[in-house]
């Protein structure tokens, strides 16, 4: 099995340092180093996503982003077809069939499968990291400045501690307050 290599933290003596403020190639907003180091964004994870499930051609794909964004945002093609390229370089997807007028479909390999599971797993890892440092945000930022964020913060923190036989418990839950904000915010607009 090809080594996947999930850079989060330093490498240091063969191996890699977690740390928090490292030299983390999970930067960003779920930006990921491939097997070559080669930075990949979100865009390449959903592309690992949706190819896990089922094999597509980038035309699918760029389809299943429009439709999961109820149209407000597809990537161009001149956008999705390089980084379909690049995961294929990377050994993380391959084309399993050419169709008429040279239509690849793709699919992932075992390399793209468990790189997308250890950047699933490095995500809670992380957000557990984010907990510990929380305090330290609020001293730094202020808590009174941004309630709202901090209570949202907490929610997440909260939901992500559940047992899985609770979490629809919390769902429900977190419903009934999105229908009370829509309300407010509908309040809001008639007031105007």
């Amino acid at each position: 099995m090809q080594k996947v290599d999930i850079r989060i933290g330093q490498y240091c003596n063969g191996r890699f340092d977690f740390e928090p403020f490292g030299c983390d190639l999970l930067r960003g907003f779920w930006k990921f180093a491939g097997t070559n180091g080669r930075e990949q964004g979100i865009i390449a994870l959903f592309v690992l996503h949706s190819l896990q499930k089922e094999p597509k051609s980038g035309y699918d794909i760029l389809k299943e982003i429009e439709e999961r964004t109820g149209g407000r945002w597809v990537p161009s093609k001149g956008t999705l077809y390089p980084v379909l390229r690049h995961l294929e370089e990377d050994g993380l997807i391959g084309v399993l069939e050419t169709g008429r007028r040279g239509k690849s479909i793709y699919g992932t390999t075992p390399a793209g499968e468990e790189m997308l599971r250890a950047v699933r797993r490095h995500r809670q890892e992380s957000h557990k990291r984010l907990v510990l440092f929380k305090d330290l945000f609020v001293e730094i930022f202020g808590d009174s400045a941004r309630p709202l964020d901090t209570l949202l913060f907490e929610v997440r923190c909260l939901t992500d501690a559940l047992p899985s036989e609770r979490q629809e418990e919390a769902a429900q839950i977190l419903e009934r307050t999105c229908e009370e904000l829509r309300r407010i915010d509908a309040d809001e607009r008639h007031s105007c």
